[in-house]
């Protein structure tokens, strides 16, 4: 009796083992997990071969995405490695180099993504790809994985046989992708090897916009525009003239406020600092002196974008337009650049970048506090 019993036991236990998933099954929820996920970070350790010296370069990119119907690709994303971060926010790229603290605008720069490094090898791109066809289980740093193979190319280009394909491992425990394998061939034998693997997973429920974070003191410039290569003016030299249109179609002179005090704001458009100075010259708590003439100079944007930007933040004083010029002769390399220029047209005060110091300095209301 006890022996039937123990029989009726085992295969009570077998049948409510669940039977192992399919390559389908696991490429399916793979996809679920990582594509319809509102927030997803994670790390990759990326080994790129220099086939012409036989050497290999081992890099680590930090990357975070967003889902943003709004976006032309269905998501911002955030990546970063070593000194230099991109961020893609609102159909704009942002290139940010810490060592030389400045930030590079991109706009419309949707189909150049296809070969942005920190989209193109993420899971995220990789999963969306048809189709992926599963080819065998491999052992990966001792796990058993599923590997997954798409074709990116196989072509004719100048007589020259070209074929690309990636091969994608999924661990089928927890439907992560953990290992990339993207091999490029050229007639047959293989030209680069480049290999990911995938750690750090994070998911995040919460939808928080995502904005860059830009260090205070960064400029920021315009991809595609040329920027001056002379120096930023000195305090004590002249202030040169200038003669601009504001948005109204009114002449403005810099001549014309000689007896007063001179603020010249260079921004462009897609510049977060120079949005952030714009909300606090807006604030309650700020207030420009009485003999201080706030001029506000963009040398980039077109006149039709300045004037849907003003009627989107209300920047609180005169907004001067077709600037480049003018930016030219006040040596301007990126945004924000401020001038204070004192009653008698010479230069008081050069600051490059955003600083809460130069808002204070400004803020009469602070120094009425402070006496």
């Amino acid at each position: 009796m006890k022996k039937i019993i123990f029989g009726l036991t085992f295969m009570g236990l077998c049948f409510s083992c669940d039977a192992p998933l399919s390559p389908d099954q696991v490429l399916e929820k793979s996809k679920a997990k990582i594509l319809e996920s509102v927030q997803i970070g994670f790390h990759q350790t990326m080994v790129w071969e220099d086939p012409n010296l036989g050497e290999f370069d081992t890099t680590l990119y930090i990357s975070f995405f967003q889902k943003n119907p709004n976006a032309d690709l269905g998501y911002d994303f955030f990546g970063k490695r070593g000194e230099g971060e991109f961020w893609f926010v609102g159909n704009v790229s942002f290139w940010v180099d810490h060592q030389d603290r400045e930030v590079t605008v991109v706009e419309n720069e949707t189909e150049r993504l296809s070969s942005n490094s920190y989209r193109s090898f993420s899971p995220i791109h990789l999963l969306a790809q048809e189709p992926l066809n599963y080819k065998k289980d491999t052992v990966v740093n001792g796990k058993t994985l599923m590997e997954f193979v798409w074709v990116e190319m196989d072509t004719v280009v100048m007589e020259k046989k070209v074929f690309l394909e990636n091969h994608l491992f999924i661990n089928p425990a927890n439907f992560l992708p953990e290992f990339l394998s993207r091999r490029l061939y050229h007639d047959g034998k293989r030209n680069q090897l480049i290999e990911v693997f995938y750690s750090n997973y994070s998911f995040d429920p919460v939808s928080e916009p995502l904005e860059p974070k830009i260090p205070q003191g960064y400029v920021s410039k315009a991809d595609g525009v040329e920027i001056s290569e002379s120096k930023l003016l000195a305090i004590g030299e002249k202030a040169p003239d200038f003669r601009l249109k504001d948005l109204k179609g009114n002449w403005v002179n810099l001549s014309d406020f000689r007896g007063k005090k001179v603020l010249l704001d260079f921004s462009m458009i897609h510049c977060g600092w120079c949005k952030i100075a714009i909300d606090q010259f807006k604030k309650s708590s700020f207030s420009f002196s009485e003999n201080v003439v706030p001029l506000y100079i963009n040398p980039v944007d077109e006149p039709g974008k300045m004037e849907k930007y003003q009627s989107r933040v209300g920047i609180p004083f005169p907004v001067l337009i077709g600037a480049k010029e003018v930016g030219q002769a006040y040596g301007v390399r990126g945004y924000p650049t401020f001038y204070l220029i004192d009653e008698n047209g010479a230069i008081e005060l050069v600051d490059e970048g955003y600083s809460d110091e130069l808002i204070q300095k400004l803020n009469s209301k602070v120094k009425t506090e402070s006496n």
